[in-house]
């Protein structure tokens, strides 16, 4: 029995999650506040930016005669474009159990792969720069992991900064162009993958690839998480038609008094609305309790909502690193195939030099044989397609 890997790759970053700003993880009710958890490297995005493109900006902006066509914040205009992501996040874990049900990879050996993982990325990556690391064992029912933030640095741009911010073009730069279907990233994400398993098998450990059985079971889980989250969507729009406190302060339960009594009731009458008055302000009061309760209710709902969504969108992103990575298997196994039915050109001349100097009795060679049985085979197909030579 082996351990399972994971290098899921995405544009979702939140790092006041990743750094657990008490304001922030209070209320994701899936982390453990006393849990452990490291900061080992954070530097804020904006920085980030500064340090990555401040030389480019401002060599641009000297170049600039009009004010309006000068960058203010490059960082900014990444954020305002659709098409780009300032930064990007890998998650990487190291997971499974044994029959018992104990982790066979403990979580201080975990810890420590995944920190060779993350001190060997500059070397890997010199184009992706990292710009946090955290450790994160702090989540009762989840494995120790590590969320990994970077920005794609390219360089030799022709329109706007020399050095951008791209993805494909900083992966271009280390040597990953598209070849058919297995883009650059597709091919990145397998080299980052088979670099975690080899930290893995380096301590021992047997790592497991799982295929068709893992997309099943992903689907399973994004279907119940679907459903979990289409259930408090529907209980949160339900609880979003409870009255607010404005509109119960609203309601008049108080009867008209006049000066000298109530005017046209006899006593008996009068004390009977002046009961009717009380019990319609105990009955408010506790309508205004029910809903404080269900405002509470409500808000807890959201916040589950958003921690299914979130779990929704990592499990989506790890069925889609799986089927690049089938995909990516599927043809790189393809490609070796056919290097090892396709010939070189020099073993097929060596091959018909061999069989040039092979004779028969009658005094013919073998490769006279050959090429006389491709012609009959010729002939026959020209047959059988209605015409002859």
């Amino acid at each position: 029995m082996g351990v399972t890997i994971s290098t899921h790759n995405g544009s979702a970053v939140s790092r006041e999650h990743n750094v657990r700003n008490p304001k922030v993880v209070s209320k994701e009710p899936h982390i453990d506040m006393n849990g452990t958890h490291e900061v080992w490297i954070d530097e804020p995005v904006r920085k980030a930016y500064d340090r990555l493109f401040g030389e480019a900006v401002k060599a641009y902006n000297a170049k600039q005669a009009r004010s309006e066509r000068r960058i203010k914040s490059y960082y900014n205009d990444i954020c305002k474009d659709s098409k780009k992501h300032p930064v990007y996040e890998m998650i990487i874990g190291i997971y499974g159990k044994d029959e018992n049900g104990s982790p066979i990879c403990s979580s201080e050996q975990g810890k420590e792969i995944m920190r060779q993982f993350v001190e060997n990325w500059k070397e890997r990556n010199p184009n992706l720069e990292l710009i946090g690391a955290y450790f994160h064992a702090d989540e009762p029912g989840a494995e120790p992991h590590v969320h990994i933030d970077y920005i794609p640095v390219a360089h030799g741009y022709t329109r706007g900064i020399e050095t951008q911010t791209g993805l494909v073009k900083a992966l271009g730069e280390q040597g990953f162009e598209k070849m058919g279907k297995a883009t650059a990233q597709i091919q990145w994400e397998k080299r980052e993958n088979d670099f975690l398993t080899s930290l893995c098998e380096a301590v021992g450990l047997t790592v497991d690839h799982p295929q068709i059985e893992g997309r099943k079971h992903i689907n399973t889980q994004e279907m119940k998480l679907q459903k979990q989250v289409d259930e408090l969507t529907d209980k949160c729009e339900r609880l979003s038609k409870t009255l607010s406190d404005k509109e119960l302060n609203e309601i008049d339960v108080t009867p008209k008094r006049i000066t000298g009594g109530f005017k046209g009731l006899s006593p008996q009458q009068a004390q009977e609305l002046v009961n009717t008055s009380k019990a319609g302000k105990k009955e408010n009061t506790k309508l205004r309790n029910e809903n404080t309760q269900l405002k509470k209710e409500n808000k807890q709902l959201r916040e589950e909502k958003e921690t299914a969504i979130s779990e929704l969108n990592r499990i989506k992103q790890e069925r889609q690193a799986l089927f690049n990575r089938e995909k990516l298997e599927q043809m790189e196994r393809e490609r070796r195939q056919k290097e090892r039915l396709e010939l070189t050109e020099a073993e097929r001349d060596e091959l018909k030099r061999v069989m040039s100097r092979t004779n028969f009795p009658d005094g013919t060679t073998l490769l006279e044989r050959y090429e006389e049985h491709k012609r009959q085979q010729q002939r026959k197909t020209n047959q059988s397609r209605g015409f002859s030579r």
